[in-house]
Order: structure tokens, then C-alpha cells, then sequence
């Protein structure tokens, strides 16, 4: 009974295959990026991913699983470990149907994903990622002769994979920074370009914060309202988040806060931070423009005089 359930999977495929026309674009595309799973202990979930071939051959694919871990770089947030297994590790917990197959141009394959939890697993995440990569030793059509003297790249995407197991783990983070992008200056003399925020997870499972930040004039009205969107944050990391603020004129002061929810227990959290805004080259040309203006009525006025007389 036991034999018969781990080869049943060979002879039960459920990989499906697709064409579509398409122009080659000399690469190809994983769905989706990310995948969240809940999961109790000894459970187990099957997800699907999509590849499609945009390179204008058949290609040989090949997958495999990494663990990946956050950092403190706000350049890059994710980190993949390669042969390496990480704290939280999940990559020997990610089953793929199939590891290895070739897509035509424009062919798309769907092959499910088995996700396993062990039973002695603790209340906390775990994160793996399933790297898909073409094998540039294998492309069909090609002859040794071709192959010779060529450079092969090899191109890898990998799809996340965020496991949360079911019971009391650690959530925990705060705003460790919110700021506007770039240096810190006293005064602006245009719109800064939007805010960056860095988030601390500081717990064990990995966090979705997600809010809006309002900006306000000297006057105190609401001139603009940005939201944030939902981002994870893996534990034991920082995560920055730029939020962009449209091109446009500002004068004056303006304050900014943030109302952030934390991601856990609905709990949120706010900061403010104020700046001037003072286009100095536009009130430079307004003053010149202002001077010249006063000067020709002076002008105007005073040669009126002279005439009356």
C-alpha cells in the first residue's frame, strides 16, 4: 500500500500544455512570483506555476528549490541560498510533478506543486523558492558545431513560495525609518520624488503591512493622499518600500504622515515627518520678472510727470 502511494505519481501526471502565437521576445515568463500557503502541521497544499517560452526555439527547462531569507539591503530584499539551507528552510518541502520538460515559442506548461508540512513542524514560516531555469546545453536544433565557440547564458526566475504554519508564532515589526527619497535636505526646491519606509520584521513568520500616507499643506489640508500597498517582510530582515509622489508644484511647508498597519492583530502604526518646499528658481525669475514690471511703471509714471509739466 505503501509502495503503490509514492510511485502512483509517475503514472498520474497532471501537467498541462498550451500554444498560443506569439512574437519572440527572447526570454521567458514564471506565474505567479509569490504564493502564500496556511498550512497545519503534517498538511500538505498543491499549487500551480505557468512557464511560457517566449524565446523563439525549444527549450529545454529545468527546475529546482532554494531557500531564500531576507536582508538588511534595501537593494535587495530577497536573498536566494542556493545549496544552503536557511533557519526557515522549505526547499526539500516543494515537490514539483515534473523537473525537467521542453516548451516550443509560444507553449505554455502548468505543472502543479506539492507543498508538505512535516508533523513535528513549529508555528512559524518557512520559505523556499522553485527555480526555473533554460538549459542552454540542450536547445534543440542546434548541432556541437554551432555550440562550439558560443557563450551560453543561463537565465533563472524563481517563484516564492511563503509558508505560515497554523498556531501561535511570533508577529512582531515596526517603522524602523520613514523618510522622504534621497539626502535630507532643510529645504527642497522642487517636490521631493515620494517617501521610503523601512519596516523591521523583528518575529519569526513573515509580515504583510499595508496603509496610506497623508500629506498636508501649511494650512493643514489633506492635499494628497498615497496609499501603500501590501508587501511582505520576511523575518529577521528589513524591508524598504519607496511609495512615489507625482511630479507637480509645491510651495511651502508640508507634513506627511503615515498610518501603517503592522500587518498582525490589526495593529497600526503611525509617523510624521515635515518639509519646506521652496522652488527658489521660479521665485528668482517671479522676482526679476516683478522688478522689471515695477521698474517700467516707474518709468511709465514718472516720464507721464514730466510731460505734465
Amino acid at each position: 500500500m505503501i509502495f503503490g502511494t509514492v510511485i502512483a505519481p509517475k503514472f498520474s501526471l497532471a501537467f498541462q500544455k498550451s500554444k498560443m502565437e506569439m512574437v519572440p521576445q527572447n526570454d521567458f515568463v514564471v506565474e505567479p512570483g509569490k504564493t502564500e500557503v496556511f498550512l497545519n502541521p503534517g498538511d500538505n497544499m498543491v499549487k500551480n506555476i505557468t512557464i511560457t517560452n517566449r524565446i523563439n526555439k525549444t527549450v529545454r527547462f529545468k527546475l529546482t528549490t532554494e531557500d531564500f531569507v531576507g536582508t538588511n539591503d534595501p537593494k535587495q530584499p530577497v536573498l536566494l541560498l542556493g545549496d544552503d539551507h536557511s533557519p526557515y528552510s522549505l526547499k526539500d518541502f516543494i515537490v514539483p510533478e515534473i523537473q525537467e520538460f521542453s516548451l516550443e515559442l509560444g507553449e505554455k506548461i502548468t505543472i502543479p506543486i506539492t507543498i508538505s508540512v512535516p508533523t513535528n513542524a513549529e508555528p512559524r514560516g518557512y520559505y523556499g523558492a522553485l527555480i526555473v531555469s533554460n538549459d542552454p546545453d540542450k536547445l534543440e536544433g542546434e548541432n556541437s558545431q554551432e555550440i562550439e565557440g558560443k557563450t551560453r547564458i543561463i537565465s533563472r526566475i524563481g517563484s516564492l513560495f511563503l509558508l505560515k504554519i497554523n498556531g501561535e508564532g511570533k508577529e512582531e515589526g515596526n517603522i524602523e525609518e520613514f523618510k522622504l527619497i534621497g539626502p535630507e535636505q532643510t529645504f527642497y526646491s522642487e517636490r521631493p520624488e515620494g517617501f521610503e519606509i523601512a519596516y523591521k520584521n523583528t518575529g519569526n513568520v513573515h509580515l504583510v503591512p499595508y496603509g496610506t500616507i497623508a500629506i498636508k499643506n501649511i494650512f493643514g489640508k489633506i492635499v494628497k493622499t498615497l496609499p501603500v500597498d501590501a508587501y511582505f517582510v520576511l523575518p529577521d530582515s528589513i524591508r524598504y518600500r519607496e511609495i512615489k509622489w507625482e511630479d507637480g508644484f509645491s510651495l511651502g511647508r508640508y507634513t506627511a504622515n503615515i498610518h501603517l498597519n503592522k500587518g498582525y492583530n490589526n495593529e497600526y502604526q503611525d509617523m510624521k515627518l515635515a518639509f519646506w518646499v521652496i522652488p527658489w528658481k521660479i521665485l528668482i525669475i517671479a522676482f526679476i520678472a516683478l522688478a522689471l514690471i515695477i521698474g517700467a511703471l516707474y518709468y511709465l509714471l514718472t516720464r507721464f510727470e514730466l510731460r505734465k509739466k
